[in-house]
């Protein structure tokens, strides 16, 4: 059986100061956090159908900074947006990231989802991966 992952999501939209909505599926609860707050909630397995939807919370304008998500290395995901955006940069180095991956979102309207999974087999890159993990979403 393998080791419950916690993962922490911080909400560090400063320009803006929007919520973020986390639905958590395994639990089925949804959670808004507001600027400069956090959730930590368990994340099971794909095999376990467990996973988090993010997204930020509409609100009236549009995000007036570069949005930056900062993913643990290990993490699926699945990234979409219901607007048609050009300019969003994946990164993804053990380097020069700290072992994380970080998606890049030009400003814009508010109008992309993030879903996480945990991998359900673990390759050699499993070190990386901690019993406490974390995802930070704030401008860029």
């Amino acid at each position: 059986m393998q080791e419950e992952i916690e993962i922490t999501v911080e909400n560090k939209l400063v320009t803006e100061k929007r919520d973020l909505n986390v639905y958590h599926h395994s639990t089925q609860s949804a959670h808004i956090i507001s600027h400069n707050s956090s959730i930590t909630l368990p994340l099971g397995t794909n095999l376990e159908k467990d996973y988090l939807h993010i997204s930020v919370v509409k609100g009236p304008g549009y995000l007036e900074d570069n949005c930056l998500i900062n993913l643990p290395s290990w993490a699926d995901f699945d990234f979409t947006s219901k607007e048609s955006v050009t300019g969003i940069s994946i990164t993804h180095s053990h380097e020069q990231s700290g072992g994380r991956i970080i998606v890049k979102i030009p400003p814009g309207p508010p109008s992309w989802e993030l879903k996480i999974t945990r991998p359900t087999r673990l390759d050699s890159n499993a070190q990386f991966m901690e019993k406490r993990d974390y995802v930070v979403i704030g401008d860029g």
